[in-house]
């Protein structure tokens, strides 16, 4: 997989070629790319720098049996492609997701969470594969993801680390993001025990999934930059979001140039709470919450007609949102959860 070792603010994409292929497993026309991004500093190794992360550009996964191929059945929760020859359970312990490539769930990336030889089980957030819109003969990929310890490295990356009391005493780097469960974990390196450890909890944490549509907010204690170059496949159509209704999620920007808060569209979205509609207020109306130009963190709700920022009344729709950056939404509503679908912002 992409050796994804620290992320943010981009630095350059450069594109390989538009038939070329990072993963000689993979015999893919998507173009391929590299990216050099950077985790910002500290200003004094006391106050936390925050940066929004994401994984940058695809990488096929490399297991084995069918990593590309038409689903030949397709469930609530789970796909099937027939003589796929996977070995059970493989792909649920390898962070693998499924890309659909065709139909109407094109460019949507599901974790997969159990596997037999030839059907794949998918997290879904409650909803059903087949009511929105999936169908037999969907094209789709294996998409290898990140984790923790894939994503960030260790102390020989550039990650700050310490024990468990340095942690607790805020000395150590600090790593947001939602878990499986979707619940919102901080996680730091222990360099006591050379593992990625959450608070709260003493077992190893490096597995932690981060998809290819999933992000993080990174907090920086140390006073030098994170930097790496990472390649991959760069994506070629849109992407579509699984949103829940209700909690936190952090969501990655995905395509490898510069966007915004309004690009994501999550105000569209049915459920989407905004200022305008009977009884919510700015309390209790979803919000995207990032950095602004500056680097402090700052919380958005829509008004209806344009996202404002909590104590300013201006438009905020061009907030930028990165190459490798992310958000994070917080939602107030119920019920399922909604998928918002963003295209693709420029041509190959």
């Amino acid at each position: 997989m992409k050796p994804l070792t620290s992320i943010l603010s981009i630095a350059a994409i450069v594109l390989a070629g538009t038939i070329a292929s990072s993963h000689a497993q993979n015999a893919t026309t998507d173009p391929v790319g590299f990216v050099t991004t950077t985790v910002r500093a500290s200003s004094n190794g006391i106050a936390y720098s925050a940066t929004p992360i994401s994984p940058v550009l695809l990488a096929a996964s490399s297991v084995n049996g069918t990593t590309t191929g038409a689903t030949t059945s397709i469930g609530d929760t789970t796909i099937t492609i027939a003589s796929a020859g996977w070995t059970s359970n493989q792909l649920s312990s390898s962070d693998v997701n499924v890309l659909f490539k065709s139909g109407n769930l094109t460019g949507l990336i599901v974790p997969v969470t159990a596997n037999t030889a030839d059907t794949l089980t998918l997290a879904t957030e409650g909803l059903n594969l087949s009511s929105i819109g999936g169908a037999v003969g969907d094209s789709i990929q294996l998409i290898q993801g990140d984790t923790l310890a894939s994503m960030f490295g260790d102390a020989t990356n550039g990650v700050f680390g310490g024990n468990a009391t340095q942690f607790s005493a805020s000395q150590t780097d600090k790593v947001t993001t939602t878990d499986s469960s979707g619940t919102v974990r901080v996680y730091y390196y222990n360099t006591q025990f050379s593992q990625w450890r959450r608070s709260g909890s003493s077992t190893d944490q490096g597995a932690v999934r981060i998809s290819p549509t999933a992000g993080a907010f990174y907090s920086r204690i140390s006073t030098s930059n994170m930097t790496t170059t990472t390649t991959g496949n760069v994506p070629i159509a849109q992407v579509k979001y699984i949103v829940p209704t209700s909690g936190s999620r952090y969501f990655a920007r995905y395509f490898p140039t510069d966007g915004n808060i309004n690009d994501f569209g999550f105000q569209s979205l049915p459920g989407w709470r905004s200022t305008n509609q009977s009884g919510v207020t700015i309390a209790t109306a979803d919000k995207i919450v990032t950095t602004d130009s500056g680097g402090t963190i700052r919380t958005y709700y829509y008004d209806g007609t344009v996202w404002k920022r909590t104590g300013s009344s201006s438009a905020q729709n061009s907030v930028a949102v990165s190459v490798g950056g992310s958000v994070q939404t917080t939602r107030f509503g119920s019920g399922n959860a909604e998928i918002a679908t963003v295209s693709l912002p420029y041509s190959l």
